[in-house]
């Protein structure tokens, strides 16, 4: 028998090896290095991330694998070595399994099933396939960068060598890189290759790992089929299955297409059937307004012809009416001769009489011009005599100002004799300086004083506040409460201390109550059974906080974390607390040996207790005060409802694992101790002896305190700045004086020097002042001049504008007695006026008859060109603009619309259809066409189909029936075998898709065969029928290896001894696939085969150092040490 051969190295070399950091914080205590192979210069990974590539050597396997075993004992595609690194619990392991029946034993948590994760991610299968996380970076250790698998397969017949798989995950980016043979690599290039190696580690068949143990029961005996002939089939009678099912899908789409299809043309049929009487009356109808409508047509026509010979008739009567009156004017022209002199004479008069009133409006234009230019001088006149007196006004205050100047000279100069006396600053600075350092000195000194007296009176408050605490805590000693408060600041550094007192000042400020600690708001009612129910809770439960609603709980969490910065559990339940009720009555629990119930005696908010019971079960957990018998015992334990339990001083809690059946129980124990929170203990003497000493160390300081800052107000009262600031305010005062009148006639030279300059400047201004006034009395004498000359102007235009008037009324006068001669005349010939008015009247008459039935024919014109534009007939005679044509031929607009009006008539007395019904009748008729070929189409595809159906079909069911009998066959041997009985069935249908493996079995002689269902079999006996099914598999597997985790948990011994007998027969037969099956536990006295190979795992602190891992463990020299040790006990 082979075995792994555990080994231990140190950091140092392990690093040296890989070129690898490693964590600093990997505890040395639970460190997994197995294996009996080596891999030389890995790849490293540089600080970035980057893949590194180095010069890599693949290692392969000898060619004797172990005892019994050569390399060609392996089919192509079987795993000759597994190696990992960093890897979920390993940190460095290699792994050699044999070519058949591979067992890997070891206790829970030591690595099993992660020599199966590591089989299927090394394999380029996703971790969906393992049922465990979704992101690859969750499989690398803890506190590592990167992980490495490196999966060894079995070339085929033709390859010079292995297929070396190496797979490095990198934690920070969950990213895989890939070698083949020491070569950079793909997924779909590994995906590939295991592929064409038959590798099936999607198939729960093939590849079963513990997480999947219960989906693999939930497969159907449809998807139970579709996965056997993956595993057992030849692969053309996978094909052939894949193709029969799409077939039979495209068969079930297509007369799903074709039976709708010929419903809804059934239903089109119908319906154009009950429309057909319709549509002929509508027809009708559409056949008579089609009439009327020509009709209308050729009513526009004839009556364009009407209104065009109408036309063609006035103006003909308009051309003969003109003519007559061009006769009667040459026949009368003598005689209006005189009267057309007259008006030539009347004429040029008029023509006089406007010129004359033109000249006499532009003399009036002028006469005004010159007014206007009157007083426009007028105007100036009297601004120069304003400025005038402006200017004489500025000339007389400037006189004044110069006396003005001249005095103050005077007195400037008098005050330059006058010198004050001398003026020494440097004296007065220093004075003042000494002064004003005498009060800086009060006022740091003051400040001083200020400062130390504020720093007195604070510590003399904090002394003080730290005085009322203390005598708080003393009082708080002699209550249950103040001693669960004062217990309280202990723990967790008195961050829950902190929350709670906060708690209690805010309280108002949720939607519901807050609850603290149950530590405090909870008590036991009988404490002897204190140290039971302290047992069945962690210390966090007496010490989390209990909101009712998440608006509190996020309000809560917000406070206590990002504003006070304390680390406190806060919890919310928002269930009942009379919800959570027993599973068992009380009666039968006191039977049982147990008392009560925990929460019995628990008192304490409803809120709290709700959140006991929803965190810890507390409802549901019993407690006793004696130990119970183990007839009591089995009854507890066989009972799923109470979970935990305390009786005398021990704890007993109890697991089950129902994956593994319900027989699949475990249950630990655990010693109690005393409790630290719920009992009534007298008050420590001690510490209220310490806290009444810090009182009357806090009173003595205060009292030393108090003295001093009575003191320093003492030192702060001897500090006057009064006299002093007096003192500096007069030398200020004194030296300002001085100052000023230094200053003021030091500047007296430069004062008179200004004062004399500015004297010149007034005398010279009042010069030009006297200049600007006689300039402008000048300019008004020449204005004053040139006014007269305006208004002598004026004058001579009156005289012009008397004489046009005169002109213009002898011209009136002459225009008047014309006007008179030729309205003489005009009388005297006013009978051949009348006739001549009388023919133009008529003409103007006949002329707008004209125009009248010329806009009429346009009108209609433009109706007849719109109809011949709409006409899209061509040159059909018997429809559009030729047969409208017709219909107008020799006949009035009114014989039309009375044709009209009597089709119309017609037309109502047939009855109304809605036109929409004609449409639909004919988009009916189109569809039915369409719907009648589609149907013709879908049959044709159907009968192909079916016809390839019937080809696969030939051929696919008896390689099925072959299948699935040669697995009845091995199925109901191996049940045979434990005197049981089995079958395995092919369930047939008309529908393919329902196709399905039935599997039957009978575990008792009284019982006949029943399907294999979770309602009828226990779980042992599935966990029993599953791994039977799987070994009748064994000698058909398609696949180069086969992995089964932990099948075997469920079974009871008997079962396990005989599905562990059928086992090794069936899997250590020569040319059968590898096989590994992962379990925790094996029976004593089990079959064993030399084709089988155990793997051993194991792991911990006393594993073998580094140097006896290398040189290899000698198990058997382990087993004689084992077998001394048992014979000497």
């Amino acid at each position: 028998m082979s075995s792994l051969e555990p080994r231990r190295r140190s950091r140092a070399r392990f690093e040296e090896e890989n070129d690898q950091p490693t964590s600093g914080s990997d505890s040395p205590k639970r460190q997994k290095r197995i294996t009996n192979g080596a891999l030389v210069e890995e790849d490293e990974d540089d600080e970035n991330g980057r893949s590194v590539s180095r010069n890599m050597r693949i290692k392969t396997s000898p060619s004797r694998d172990g005892p019994g075993n050569t390399i060609t004992d392996f089919q192509p595609g079987a795993i000759v070595r597994v190696l990992v690194e960093n890897f979920v619990t390993y940190e460095h392991a290699e792994f050699h399994p044999g070519p058949n029946l591979n067992m890997v034993i070891g206790p829970n948590g030591t690595g099993k099933s992660s020599l199966v994760c590591a089989i299927c991610l090394g394999l380029g299968y996703h971790p969906r396939h393992l049922g465990r996380a979704q992101s690859m970076g969750e499989f690398v250790k803890h506190g590592k960068d990167f992980a490495i698998v490196e999966v060894e397969l079995q070339g085929r017949p033709n390859d010079q060598d292995n297929y070396v798989v190496r797979l490095q995950i990198r934690k920070e980016d969950n990213k895989c890189k890939y070698w083949l043979n020491g070569k950079d690599s793909t997924h779909s290039a590994i995906k590939k290759l295991v592929n064409a190696l038959h590798i099936q580690i999607d198939n729960l068949c093939q590849f079963l790992p513990q997480d999947r143990v219960v989906e693999f029961a939930g497969l159907t005996p449809v998807q139970l089929l579709q996965e056997t002939l993956r595993a057992a089939a030849p692969e053309r009678i996978t094909e052939y299955h894949e193709s029969l099912r799409k077939l039979h899908l495209d068969h079930k789409r297509i007369k799903g297409k074709l039976d709708e299809n010929a419903e809804i043309l059934k239903n089109h049929e119908t319906r154009q059937q009950g429309s057909q009487a319709d549509v002929d009356r509508l027809r009708d109808r559409e056949a008579i307004q089609k009439h009327i409508d020509n009709l209308k047509s050729a009513h526009v026509i004839a009556e364009y012809t009407t209104v065009r010979n109408a036309y063609s008739d006035a103006k003909q009567k308009s051309r003969d009416a003109t003519k007559k009156l061009r006769e009667l004017e040459a026949a009368c022209e003598p005689a209006l001769q005189a009267v057309n002199r007259k008006k030539e004479y009347q004429r040029k008069i008029g023509v006089v009489v406007e010129e004359r009133k033109v000249a006499l409006k532009r003399a009036e234009a002028a006469c005004g011009q010159l007014v206007e230019a009157i007083e426009a001088q007028d105007e100036e006149i009297k601004q120069l005599q304003n400025k005038k007196s402006a200017e004489q006004g500025s000339y007389d205050s400037r006189r004044v100002d110069i006396h003005k100047g001249q005095r103050a000279i005077r007195d400037l100069e008098a005050k330059l004799q006058n010198k004050p006396p001398e003026f020494v600053p440097a004296d007065y600075n220093m004075k003042i300086r000494q002064q004003q350092a005498i009060v800086r000195e009060n006022v740091a000194k003051r400040r001083e004083l200020d400062s130390k007296r504020n720093e007195e009176k604070a510590a003399y408050t904090e002394k003080n506040n730290e005085k009322r605490r203390l005598e708080k805590e003393l009082e708080n000693l002699n209550s249950q409460e103040g001693q669960k408060l004062s217990q309280l600041r202990k723990i967790n550094g008195g961050d829950i201390a902190k929350g709670w007192e906060w708690l209690q000042e805010h309280k108002g400020e949720f939607e519901e109550e807050v609850f603290g600690p149950p530590m405090l708001n909870c008590s036991i009612t009988d404490q002897r059974y204190s140290d039971q129910i302290q047992s069945l809770l962690a210390q966090e439960d007496f010490l989390c906080f209990t909101c009712q609603t998440p608006n509190d709980h996020k309000k809560l969490s917000a406070q206590f974390y990002k504003v006070l910065g304390i680390s406190v559990s806060i919890r919310t339940c928002r269930s009942d607390f009379a919800s959570f009720q027993p599973g068992i009555p009380k009666e039968q629990i006191r039977e049982m040996g147990l008392d009560a119930y925990a929460i019995e005696f628990l008192e304490g908010p409803a809120p709290v207790l709700a959140m006991l019971c929803s965190e810890k079960r507390l409802h549901t957990c019993a407690v006793a005060l004696r130990d119970i018998s183990n007839d009591q015992y089995e009854r507890v334990a066989g009972c799923e409802r109470i979970p935990s339990w305390s009786s005398g001083r021990t704890l007993y809690r109890v697991q089950r694992r129902r994956e593994y059946g319900g027989n699949a129980v475990s249950t630990s124990t655990r010693k109690i101790m005393s409790g630290r929170f719920w009992t009534n203990q007298p008050v420590d003497q001690s510490e209220k002896t310490m806290l009444q000493m810090r009182i009357s160390e806090a009173d003595e300081a205060l009292g030393k305190i108090k003295e001093e800052i009575l003191k320093l107000g003492e030192e702060l009262a001897q500090i006057v700045d009064g006299p002093i600031n007096a003192e500096i305010d007069r030398l200020m005062a004194e030296k300002n004086e001085l100052q000023k009148a230094a200053t003021y006639y030091a500047t007296l030279g430069e004062r008179i020097a200004t004062e004399k300059a500015n004297l010149e400047t007034k005398q010279k201004a009042i010069m030009d002042s006297r200049k600007r006034m006689q300039e402008y009395g000048e300019r008004e004498d020449r204005l004053v001049i040139k006014k007269a000359k305006s208004i002598l102007e004026h004058n001579a235009q009156l005289s012009q504008i008397r004489d046009a008037h005169q002109a213009l009324l002898e011209a009136q006068i002459r225009f008047i007695e014309a006007q008179s001669d030729v309205k003489r005349l005009e009388q005297q010939n006013s009978d051949v006026n009348r006739q001549i008015d009388e023919k133009k009247a008529e003409l103007d008459t006949l002329k707008r008859e004209q125009d009248t039935l010329r806009a009429e024919a346009t009108v209609v014109l433009e109706r007849v060109q719109a109809l011949q534009a709409g006409d899209n007939s061509g040159d059909d005679p018997d429809s559009g603009y030729s047969l409208w044509a017709e219909i107008a031929k020799n006949r009035t607009p009114e014989d039309i619309a009375e044709e009209v009006d009597a089709e119309t008539n017609r037309l109502r007395l047939i009855e109304g259809v809605n036109p929409e019904i004609l449409r639909q009748y004919e988009k009916r008729a189109q569809l039915i066409q369409e719907f009648t070929k589609k149907k013709e189409n879908l049959s044709d595809q159907l009968d192909e189909i079916a016809g390839n159906m019937a080809h696969i079909m030939e051929r696919w069911e008896p390689a099925v029936d072959e299948v699935i009998g040669k697995i009845n066959d091995a199925f109901a041997y191996n049940f045979e075998q434990i005197n049981c009985a089995g079958e395995v069935g092919l369930r047939k249908d008309e529908d393919f898709e329902q196709w399905a493996v039935v599997i039957k079995v009978k575990f008792r002689e009284s019982e006949t065969l029943q399907p294999l269902n979770q309602h009828r079999q226990s779980g042992g006996e599935r966990a029993v029928s599953t791994i039977f099914y799987l070994m009748a598999l064994q000698s058909m597997a398609q696949a180069p290896f086969r992995v089964v985790d932990e099948i075997n948990q469920g079974m009871d011994p008997r079962n396990e001894r005989m599905v562990h007998e059928r086992m090794v027969e069936i899997a250590c037969r020569e040319h059968t696939s590898q096989y590994f099956l992962i379990t925790p536990k094996l029976l004593t006295g089990l079959r064993y085969d030399e084709r089988m190979r155990i793997l051993c795992i194991a792991s911990g602190e006393h594993m073998p150092s580094l140097g006896d891992a290398t040189r290899g463990l000698d198990f058997g020299n382990l087993v004689r040490i084992q077998r001394a040790i048992a014979s000497a006990a």
